[in-house]
């Protein structure tokens, strides 16, 4: 099963899980307003998400073991409701309209309330993911049709998750103070953010449901960690080269987001390419000076600097497939596409 395969069945899933708590909310609130908000909920969870962090955990645990496929994919909900507020949290500290083209939770309630008062609409987004919380409470004690103490490693490894993604954040915010940020801590961010909490842990977590060996768990988390990176630097890549309907280019720039690129050229560059490139940060960029930052990095081969660290995590990756063994061949299959995918260049 590919990921839009994937993507079909688990939706449908998800999709009833999801409404039937906004209709639960709605009969407790009973208010036009509130009860507007609480139905946005379903159409921000669903506005164009690829489902990855499920995905994967879907195609571990069918590889390691395959027992009850609806078990790991209601599982799997609960990795989508925490996703849901991360991204909550994450537009509202980089100030965003628009999330896959549709209006942020915060930015939703502010027009609802005829943009009356950004704090309100802050503060109801926020009042959004706890009620998120309360769900994830909700499912995380059932015991899924799994065995408890398999399932008891298993919210470890989520909660590990948790807390690697928050102090991924935090790195993030911190980077926003203008500190110049070296590599390592571009590195720590990466990881912690994309690379643990999009593929390493969803991986894990379907490992330790099934039972794994140490040694095959050291290989999984090895894995992934070298997709998440390169994953996470291909779409800085991204960021500069062009952009997506639903992101400007260069949003990384004006939202004083620090990665392999800036780094590049405040180590390597001229002094007055790096005035250049600190002017920029955090702020709103004209076509002009997007047009100059671009010429800079091309001009300074950051860009081909950062595409061999995508190749060499991408060459890792392949070779530690290679190591594992898969008693399903078509779950291998479904692992050489994925990392093709994420470490494809030609951007």
């Amino acid at each position: 099963m590919d990921l839009a395969e994937f993507k079909i069945i688990f939706d449908s899933i998800l999709s009833e899980y999801v409404q039937k708590k906004i209709n639960d909310s709605k009969k407790l609130l009973d208010h036009e307003k509130l009860n507007k908000i609480i139905d946005y909920i379903h159409v921000f969870m669903f506005s164009g998400w690829k489902r990855i962090r499920p995905y994967v955990l879907y195609l571990t645990y069918k590889w390691l073991g395959w027992k009850n496929q609806e078990a790991i994919m209601r599982f799997g909900v609960i990795f989508e409701l925490l996703h849901s507020m991360a991204l909550i949290h994450d537009d509202i500290i980089d100030k965003s309209d628009k999330r896959h083209n549709v209006a942020t939770m915060h930015h939703y309630t502010h027009k609802l309330l005829d943009e009356k008062d950004m704090h309100i609409a802050w503060s109801q987004a926020l009042l959004v993911w706890d009620l998120l919380l309360s769900r994830v409470y909700e499912l995380w004690y059932q015991n899924h049709d799994f065995d408890e103490s398999l399932l008891y490693a298993a919210r470890q490894n989520v909660h590990y998750m948790i807390e690697e993604v928050i102090l991924g954040q935090m790195i993030d915010v911190h980077m926003m103070t203008g500190e110049e940020a070296n590599e390592w801590l571009i590195d720590k961010k990466n990881k912690y953010k994309t690379a643990s909490y999009t593929f390493t842990r969803p991986m894990l977590t379907g490992a330790v449901l099934v039972w794994t060996d140490p040694k095959t768990l050291d290989l999984i988390k090895e894995l992934w960690d070298c997709v998440g990176m390169a994953f996470q630097i291909r779409d800085d890549l991204k960021d500069i080269l062009w952009t997506e309907t639903d992101k400007r280019i260069f949003s990384d720039v004006q939202e004083w987001q620090q990665t392999y690129f800036t780094n590049y050229i405040f180590k390597n560059w001229s002094e007055e390419d790096k005035k250049i490139l600190r002017e920029s940060l955090g702020k709103s960029l004209t076509e002009e000076k997007i047009q100059i930052l671009q010429k800079m990095f091309q001009s300074s081969w950051a860009i081909d600097f950062v595409k061999s660290i995508i190749e060499k995590y991408s060459d890792q990756a392949k070779y530690i497939v290679n190591q594992i063994s898969f008693q399903d061949k078509s779950v291998k299959v479904a692992f050489d596409y994925l990392i093709k995918k994420i470490s494809n260049l030609s951007v």
